[in-house]
């Protein structure tokens, strides 16, 4: 049967690129050669402590309570605010080094390319993504995608983020797409796939983890990219 939709708005970091992958790569990188196994235990227990500080601020930064700036300078200086021998502008060198180390990684989601290859003739696919303009332009070509997408949305360059309404609205000017022609498709349950149902698009919820349903039922919800074929 012939699909009703046209247009796919496209998440990109952990739905497409494997962001959490990378940022592990990068974080092993940080951690030998500045030396952090001298100030805590294990990577294990430095990972720890960075992942529950940076899902917090992107979270934060979704919602609008905090800017762009204060995650990139929040980032590692949490973290290492117990550690005398790395001063606050240390902190925000790493993080400097950090965002040059992690542009270059190219670890994707599991059938990410075979599921563009799939998309591509079918319709016109739009990237809508809540990273950073100077970093999500590398990040795509480095991981071998530019040329899939028909536009790139960023969130800071419109001046708000998923899951904000303004940001879905400018989305569809922006492709010439139709509300009800168009889905989303996100790994995020609050700013891909709630962003998309409180402004009436379609959602396919890539959720690999088994998270629970929250307050409403996204359209599909599948736990492997490729089964994005049996529904597109």
């Amino acid at each position: 049967m012939k699909s009703k939709y046209t247009d796919i708005l496209l998440d990109l970091d952990d739905t497409l690129i494997d962001t959490i992958e990378n940022t592990r790569q990068t974080l092993v990188e940080l951690y030998d050669d500045y030396n952090f196994g001298n100030y805590f235990p294990s990577f294990d227990d430095f990972y720890t402590i960075y992942y529950a500080n940076v899902s917090q601020l992107w979270e934060m930064y979704g919602q609008g309570k905090i800017s762009k700036a204060t995650l990139q300078r929040e980032r590692f200086i949490a973290p290492l605010s117990l550690v005398e021998d790395i001063s606050e502008e240390k902190a925000l060198a790493i993080n400097d080094d950090y965002i040059e180390r992690i542009m270059q990684k190219k670890v994707l989601i599991d059938g990410a390319v075979d599921l563009l290859e799939y998309l591509k003739s079918k319709y016109k696919i739009h990237i809508l993504s809540n990273g950073f303009t100077e970093m999500q332009y590398i990040k795509m070509d480095n991981a071998g995608l530019t040329g899939y997408f028909d536009k790139v949305i960023l969130s800071d360059a419109v001046g708000v983020n998923k899951p904000h309404p303004h940001l879905f609205d400018y989305a569809l000017k922006e492709a010439g797409a139709e509300r009800d022609t168009t889905i989303m498709i996100g790994d995020n349950l609050f700013t891909d796939i709630g962003g998309a149902y409180n402004s009436d698009i379609d959602q396919i919820w890539y959720n690999p983890g088994g998270k629970p349903v929250g307050d409403f039922q996204p359209t599909y919800i599948v736990d492997k990219l490729l089964a994005i074929k049996n529904i597109l």
